[in-house]
């Protein structure tokens, strides 16, 4: 992550300044079918802004997996080129707000350690540092 990357995050702008506002990611999120991915269980939340499979799951679910993260990258890669950063920035900020607003209770989610996490109750998901 670029130094420039790190003080606009902690300057509080975050997926705003980089992606143009959470509108143009919410809108996105709700055409893909990631929801029913996580409350299967099999799949989850990562803080680099990609869904994963959790644990061993059919190909079904990682094909579906894989299909989830085609669709975001292309995303990733178009808000990046229009806003002058690295896709990996974008995808990084991205799933800031994907792991505050979309990980619901009982579903997984992982941070940049590669341990994957359930979330419990109403407890607000751990965020990687990078958040903010």
């Amino acid at each position: 992550m670029s130094r420039t990357f790190k003080i606009v995050l902690a300057a509080g702008i975050g997926l705003a300044a980089v992606v143009g506002g959470a509108g143009a990611a919410y809108a996105y999120y709700q055409a893909d079918n990631s929801a029913e991915l996580r409350a299967t269980g099999q799949a989850g939340e990562q803080a680099d802004g990609y869904l994963g499979v959790v644990g061993s799951a059919s190909g079904d679910i990682r094909a579906q997996v894989d299909a989830v993260n085609i669709k975001r990258r292309a995303f990733y890669t178009q808000l990046a080129a229009k806003r002058g950063a690295k896709i990996e920035e974008v995808a990084a900020t991205t799933a800031c707000e994907i792991l505050a607003t979309r990980v619901l209770p009982g579903q997984f989610y992982r941070l940049p350690d590669g341990v994957w996490r359930k979330r419990d109750g109403n407890t607000p998901v751990a965020r990687p540092t990078y958040c903010g």
